[in-house]
């Protein structure tokens, strides 16, 4: 495997170093970090990923709307009108 030699500040090697595991690695660390957050799906990461995008065209509100449609018909919780 090949390496790389990065710079951190070093407010951010200490918060790399408070997460890391004793006998895990710093590139460990980033890349378990990494992952963690590339594939977090919350409410609240969903919502600050959408923010990046700007806003929807018609035809993407339109899709969107129809797909959230499709899901409530196969969610078993009430559900409210959010219209």
């Amino acid at each position: 495997m090949s390496t790389k030699t990065i710079a951190v500040d070093a407010e951010v090697y200490r918060k790399l170093a408070r997460v890391k595991a004793e006998s895990e690695s710093f590139s460990s660390v980033i890349d378990r970090l990494v992952d963690h957050f590339s594939t977090a799906h919350t409410g609240a990461d969903i919502l600050r990923r959408l923010a990046t995008i700007g806003p929807l065209t018609s035809d993407e509100a339109k899709r969107m709307l129809e797909v959230v449609q499709e899901h409530r018909k196969s969610e078993p919780w009430l559900q409210h009108d959010l219209s």
